[in-house]
């Protein structure tokens, strides 16, 4: 049982990194800008700046990954995700793990999908939410995540299925 989401974009099927990253940014346009996705019915907001090629901070985000923004590399089963962002957000659907941390002073919302070891965050900010990134994690960061998952709603003391 899981979430019914589109297929992936297959890295594979291009004949380069520019059309595929030409294409991802295709679906990126159609379902974040043009009709951006909405969190508990409110509209998620974009990190534009750096504006690169033509395209908002965001979208890198979403597809490459390094610490050195100007020569981040394409992130193959990150960007192939790429449409399956928006629907999970605007999922309520039990199998999402939800909860909320703090890292580097930034208050933010996970969203991730365990079945598919897949991480969306959300940060908030003082007019809203922004969607900040999303990826695909490894089963060490996995854990992790479980972890810190299990840990927020003991605390708060909110109904929750443990996961393991």
């Amino acid at each position: 049982m899981g979430l019914n989401l589109p297929p992936l974009v297959k890295y594979e099927n291009f004949a380069s990194d520019d059309e595929f990253l030409d294409v991802l940014y295709e679906y990126f346009k159609q379902d974040f800008i043009l009709d951006k996705p909405k969190y508990k019915g409110v509209s998620l907001r974009l990190k534009r700046m750096p504006i690169r090629n033509n395209r908002e901070a965001t979208f890198y985000h979403i597809t490459t990954k390094g610490k050195d923004e100007e020569n981040r590399q394409i992130d193959v089963p990150r960007a192939e995700r790429i449409r399956w962002i928006k629907p999970i957000i605007e999922s309520n659907d039990k199998i999402l793990m939800v909860w909320e941390n703090n890292r580097k002073k930034e208050e933010n919302i996970l969203i991730f999908y365990e079945q598919e070891n897949f991480l969306i965050v959300l940060r908030k900010r003082a007019k809203g939410l922004m969607f900040w990134t999303s990826y695909y994690v490894d089963k060490c960061y996995k854990i992790k995540l479980i972890k810190e998952y299990n840990k927020y709603h003991k605390k708060l003391k909110t109904p929750f299925v443990q996961r393991t």
